[in-house]
C-alpha cells in the first residue's frame, strides 16, 4: 500500500472552504443583479431554466460518485483498463440520454416555457438558456467527467479550484452581458464559458496525471456498465426523488401562477439553504461515528451519539432559521436592495418546516451508516405523495400561500412518521427524546426571545439617519439587533438546554480546538490522524511517520469530509472492534483516502485481505510503521 504525496497535505482543506464562501458569494452578488436588470419575471425565467435542466441531471445515475470512487481503486491497483471500461460504459450510457434531453430542449423548449407561464417577450431567451445549460450537463457527464477522476486521484483540491474558477469566469462573463442588456442569454453564455474553461482545464490536468489513460465510449464494456451502476444506485433513488420533489414544486408554482412568484418562492428558498448551513457542520461528522460506533458493537454510546447529536442540531439550526424568521424582511431587504413582502412571508413560513426537517438529518445520518436506507426513501415518498396531495387542495384556494402551507404541512406530517418509525425500530421513546434533545425548553426560548426582540424594536426603533438608503438601513438594523438576540439565545441556551457536564465539556472542546488551530498554524496540518485516544501507543510510534494528531470519530469524520488528506490514518478498533463499517465510509465519501487507511487492533476480518488494507493486530511499534509508510527511508 504505497503512501500519499505528502504535497498534497492540507490542500483540500483550505481550498474546500475558500470554493464553499465564494460559491456563496458569487450566489448573493449576482442575484440582486439578475433582478435589477431583468426583473422579478427574468430571475423565475433564469431560476426555472435549472429547474428543467435538473431532470435532465437526474440521468446522471450516479455516475460523478462511481467514477471518483472506480478511480481511486483502479489507480491504486493499476487497473487502468478496468477504468477505461468503466469510464466508456458511462459515456456510452448518457450520451443517448443526453442527446434525447437536447432534442426536448430544442424541440418542446419553448412550448413548455409557454405552458410555465415565462412572459413572451422571455420565451425565446429562456429556451435558449435552458438548450445551453442542459448541454453544459451532457459534457459534464461526459467529457467534464475529469473532474470526479480528479477526486479520486486525491487532488480534491484541484476540483475545489476548478469550481472556484468556474464561478469567476460565470461572474466575469455574467455581468457585463447583464450590464449590456443581453438578459437570460448573458446568463447562459457566462455559465456555459465558466463551465467549458474548467472542463478543458480538468482534462489537461488529468492527461497530465494519467497520460496511459484513454477515455472514450469505444472502451466501454458490460462488466464496465454493470460495475458503474453497482455503486451509488440506492443513494441516487433517493437524489431522484428529492429533485423530483424539489423542482417539481417550483415547476407547478410557475405553471400555476407565473414565474414571478417562482422568484419570490426562490428568493425564500435560498435563504432556507442558507438557514441550514449550521446544523450541516453538526451533521458531516455523525455518519462515521456512528459507523465506528456500530461496528464496535457499542449499542449504548450510539444511542448517547444519536440523542446529544439530535440536541447539537436542534440548537444550531433552530437558532438560524429563528434568526432569520425574525429578520426576514430587512435580510431580504439587504440582499436584493428591494422591498419583498411575500419573500419575507414565505421565509417566515418555512422555516418552521425547515425547523422540524432539522430532527431527520440525525435519522438518516444513522441509518446510512448501518447501509440502510429503505427507510428513507419511503420517507421521501412520502414526502412527495402528501405534498402533491396537498398542493392540488390547498393552491386553487390560496394560491401562493397554499403552496407554501402545503409543502410545510407535508414537511410535519411525513417527518412525524420518519421519526416514529425510527424510533419504535431504535427502541427511543417520544418522551426520552424530548427530554434528552431539551427541545421544549428551546422552543419556548426562541418564542420568549422573538416576543422580546419583536417588542423591543417596536418601542425602540432605530433612528432614521439622513443620506442613508433604505438597503443600507437594513444593514444596520440586521448588525445593530442580531447582538442581543444572539446574546440572549446564547445564554438561554446554554442556561436551559445544556447540563452543567455539557457546559464544561464545550468549554475545553473550544479550548482545545483553539490550541489546535494555533498549534497547526505553527506547524501545519497532520500528516498522520490517528482515530482513537490520544493516549493509545500507536500515536507516539506514529510519530515516525510524520506529525500525528489524535481525533475521535467524529472530529476525524468533521477533518476528512472538509477535504483534508493525510499520508496515513490509523482506525484504533476496540478488541471486538469491526472494520467494515467505517471502510464503508471511507469508500463512500473519501475513496482517494483507501490506501491511506490502516486498522489497529480488533479482530481479524476477511476485508483486510479483500480490499489490501493493512491491519496491525497489536499496537505496532515505530520501526514497523517507518517500515511500511516510509520504504524509501528503510536501508
Amino acid at each position: 500500500m504505497a503512501a500519499i504525496d505528502i504535497k498534497t497535505l492540507g490542500r483540500s482543506s483550505l481550498t474546500g472552504a475558500i470554493a464553499q464562501a465564494w460559491r456563496v458569494l458569487s450566489r448573493f452578488v449576482l442575484t440582486p443583479i439578475i433582478i435589477a436588470r431583468v426583473g422579478m419575471e427574468g430571475y423565475g425565467a433564469w431560476t426555472l431554466v435549472f429547474s428543467l435542466a435538473a431532470y435532465v441531471d437526474m440521468s446522471n445515475l450516479g455516475l460523478g460518485l462511481a467514477y471518483s470512487k472506480l478511480t481511486a481503486e483502479c489507480v491504486r491497483q493499476q487497473q487502468y483498463a478496468r477504468l477505461e471500461q468503466v469510464l466508456g460504459a458511462g459515456i456510452a450510457v448518457i450520451v443517448p440520454l443526453g442527446l434525447l434531453g437536447l432534442g426536448v430542449a430544442w424541440w418542446l423548449g419553448e412550448p413548455i416555457l409557454e405552458g410555465l407561464r415565462v412572459p413572451p417577450a422571455l420565451v425565446a431567451d429562456a429556451a435558449f438558456a435552458v438548450l445551453a445549460v442542459v448541454a453544459v450537463i451532457v459534457l459534464r457527464m461526459t467529457v467534464g467527467c475529469r473532474l470526479e477522476i480528479l477526486a479520486g486521484l486525491q487532488r480534491i483540491d484541484l476540483a475545489f479550484r476548478l469550481q472556484v474558477l468556474a464561478s469567476v469566469v460565470e461572474l466575469a462573463v455574467s455581468l457585463p452581458l447583464l450590464l449590456l442588456d443581453h438578459g437570460l442569454r448573458g446568463l447562459a453564455i457566462g455559465y456555459v464559458t465558466g463551465q467549458l474553461v474548467i472542463f478543458a482545464a480538468a482534462s489537461h490536468m488529468v492527461a497530465q496525471r494519467l497520460p496511459q489513460l484513454r477515455i472514450s465510449p469505444r472502451h466501454a464494456s458490460r462488466q464496465g456498465l454493470r460495475e458503474l451502476l453497482s455503486v451509488g444506485g440506492r443513494f441516487q433513488l433517493l437524489s431522484m426523488f428529492n429533485t423530483v420533489m424539489g423542482q417539481g414544486i417550483k415547476l407547478m408554482l410557475s405553471w400555476l401562477m407565473g414565474v414571478q412568484w417562482l422568484a419570490v418562492y426562490e428568493l425564500a428558498d435560498k435563504l432556507v439553504e442558507l438557514g441550514k448551513t449550521a446544523s450541516e457542520a453538526v451533521i458531516a461528522p455523525l455518519m462515521p461515528a456512528f459507523a465506528s460506533l456500530r461496528a464496535g458493537g457499542e449499542a449504548l454510546r450510539e444511542r448517547m451519539l444519536f440523542l446529544q447529536g439530535s440536541k447539537a442540531d436542534v440548537l444550531l439550526g433552530g437558532t438560524s432559521f429563528a434568526f432569520l424568521a425574525l429578520f426576514a424582511p430587512s435580510v431580504l431587504l439587504l440582499w436584493t436592495g428591494q422591498e419583498q413582502p411575500w419573500a419575507s412571508w414565505a421565509l417566515q413560513v418555512l422555516a418552521v418546516g425547515e425547523s422540524v426537517m432539522l430532527l431527520t438529518s440525525i435519522v438518516s445520518s444513522s441509518l446510512r451508516a448501518r447501509g440502510q436506507v429503505g427507510l428513507e426513501l419511503r420517507w421521501a415518498v412520502l414526502n412527495l405523495v402528501l405534498s402533491v396531495v396537498l398542493l392540488l387542495a390547498f393552491v386553487p384556494a390560496w394560491e401562493f400561500e397554499g403552496l407554501v402551507y402545503a409543502r410545510v404541512v407535508a414537511r410535519l406530517i411525513s417527518t412525524t412518521w420518519y421519526l416514529h418509525v425510527y424510533f419504535r425500530a431504535s427502541q427511543i421513546t417520544w418522551g426520552e427524546y424530548l427530554r434528552a434533545t431539551r427541545l421544549p425548553r428551546l422552543v419556548l426560548l426562541l418564542l420568549g426571545v422573538g416576543a422580546v426582540m419583536l417588542a423591543a424594536r417596536a418601542a425602540l426603533p432605530l433612528p432614521a439617519l439622513a443620506g442613508v438608503s433604505a438597503r443600507w438601513a437594513a444593514v444596520i438594523d440586521v448588525a445593530a439587533w442580531s447582538v442581543p438576540f444572539l446574546g440572549m439565545v446564547g445564554y438561554g441556551a446554554s442556561r436551559l438546554c445544556l447540563s452543567a457536564d455539557e457546559r464544561r465539556h464545550l468549554a475545553r472542546f473550544i479550548g482545545a480546538l483553539h490550541r489546535r488551530r494555533r498549534d497547526r498554524a505553527s506547524h501545519g496540518p497532520p500528516e498522520v490522524i490517528v482515530v482513537g485516544p490520544s493516549d493509545d501507543p500507536v500515536v507516539e510510534a506514529a510519530g515516525v511517520v510524520g506529525r500525528v494528531e489524535a481525533m475521535s470519530v467524529a472530529e476525524a469524520g468533521h477533518h476528512l469530509s472538509s477535504g483534508a488528506t493525510a499520508r496515513v490514518v490509523l482506525v484504533v478498533l476496540p478488541p471486538d472492534g469491526d472494520p467494515v463499517a467505517l471502510w464503508s465510509w471511507t469508500h463512500e465519501h473519501r475513496p482517494d483516502l483507501e490506501r491511506a487507511l490502516a486498522f489497529v487492533g480488533g479482530r481479524a476480518h476477511p476485508l483486510y485481505a479483500e480490499r489490501g488494507l493493512r491491519h496491525y493486530p497489536r499496537s505496532p511499534t515505530a520501526e514497523v510503521l517507518r517500515a511500511d509508510w516510509r520504504p524509501a527511508e528503510v536501508s
